[in-house]
């Protein structure tokens, strides 16, 4: 296990392997539908896309750019029936909020339930596919070898420092429209799931090379994330409930208040975000550029 003794090459390998071996580990779960295993799988090949994207300086860019669009697409496919599954569970949780009957609930859930299980069948089939074979191969050859830059001799303390402040800087930088303009809304989210990647990366095995604080600025990456995650989902929730509402006065009524529910929800999630935010520029601006060899 890399500790603050080790460079930052072999901190590197030591991440990259062990996301590796995560994303093999969960790959038979998620294959067979298991609860919650899309959504694992999924959060693990973004942890390393994630990784790799912000220690790039330290990674020979021909090793990891095909390996980071492959990871990419293969988050996309997983995406497919986990979006639909958190769809279908956040219109389940909204139609029980404001006591909508079970057979109307029924109605709204099925439907999604049923695409999820398309979408699922589409990646069972890819996985199983030629198709899936160049990404496995470069999974293999990243963990067997991760090709490392000269710089990745430096201390792995001080460029897990570097590279974790420069992703909360990102951070803050994509915060100036993300209330008013949806795209900015998903770019701070994705800031803000890198900065929680990297910061579990440098703060947790196999390669705690930084302490509690560094952990905090990745809780707070995670928490921008999830806040502006939950906001995402309720405005596509509300979307979808807008354009599947039925002809019948009464029912429409009933799908007009989980309209009105979600939107709640969404507001709800946005107006917790600016004090996270506070609270990161805070830490960072507390946190030195740089920590002594």
């Amino acid at each position: 296990m890399a500790g603050p003794e080790a460079t930052a090459g072999e901190m590197l390998a030591e991440v990259v392997g062990d996301l590796v071996a995560r994303i093999g580990a969960k790959t038979p779960a998620a294959l067979a539908d298991e609860p919650d295993a899309v959504h694992q799988l999924r959060t693990t090949v973004r942890r390393l896309r994630n990784v790799l994207a912000a220690f790039s300086p330290y990674v020979e860019p021909t090793a990891i750019g095909g390996l980071r669009a492959r990871l990419a697409e293969y988050g996309d496919r997983l995406g497919l029936p986990r979006d639909l599954e958190v769809r279908a569970a956040w219109c389940a949780r909204i139609a029980a909020e404001i006591g909508l009957p079970g057979d109307l609930r029924d109605d709204l859930v099925a439907p999604l339930l049923a695409e999820h299980a398309r979408a699922h069948a589409a990646l069972v089939a890819w996985a199983a596919s030629p198709d899936a074979e160049p990404l496995s191969t470069a999974l293999g050859a990243a963990a067997a070898a991760p090709a490392l830059t000269d710089g990745s001799a430096r201390p792995a303390p001080v460029v897990a420092r570097e590279v974790l402040l420069a992703q909360a800087a990102r951070v803050i930088d994509q915060t100036t429209d993300y209330r008013r303009d949806p795209e900015a809304a998903h770019a701070l989210r994705r800031a803000g799931r890198r900065l929680r990647h990297v910061g579990d990366a440098v703060t947790k095995p196999p390669a705690a090379v930084l302490g509690p604080e560094a952990a905090a600025l990745g809780e707070l990456g995670s928490r921008v994330q999830s806040l502006l995650g939950d906001h995402r989902d309720a405005l596509l929730l509300a979307d979808h409930l807008r354009g599947s509402r039925p002809d019948q006065a009464g029912v429409r009524a009933a799908y007009a208040s989980m309209v009105e529910a979600a939107e709640r929800a969404a507001g709800t999630a946005l107006a917790s975000v600016p004090a996270v935010l506070e609270q990161l520029e805070a830490l960072v601006g507390r946190a030195p550029t740089t920590v002594p060899p």
